[in-house]
């Protein structure tokens, strides 16, 4: 984990490690998911709220980062990995 977006909730240089969720986000969680960013892909790990609507809530825990929307049109270049279940410092001795 790469960043602070995820403080306090997951600390930066912490390793995660996620399940298969088929592609999809069918209940809230944490998620591993990446999105074109100025055309070129970039990996997320946030908070995803799923909206009646098919939208999607993308959430950081650090409250100095905005909660969006992702409406289902916005969805379209978003792969869902998986859904994180556990994380772990790590520290480094070099």
């Amino acid at each position: 984990m790469g960043g602070d977006s995820m403080q306090p909730t997951i600390q930066p240089c912490e390793l995660i490690a996620f399940a298969d969720c088929g592609g999809k986000v069918a209940e809230p969680g944490i998620y591993v998911f990446t999105r074109n960013v100025f055309a070129r892909p970039c990996v997320f790990i946030k908070r995803v709220e799923p909206l009646a609507n098919g939208a999607l809530m993308i959430i950081s825990d650090n409250l100095h980062y905005q909660t969006f929307a992702l409406n289902i049109d916005e969805q379209k270049d978003m792969q869902i990995h998986g859904r994180v279940v556990a994380s772990m410092t790590m520290r480094r001795f070099v």
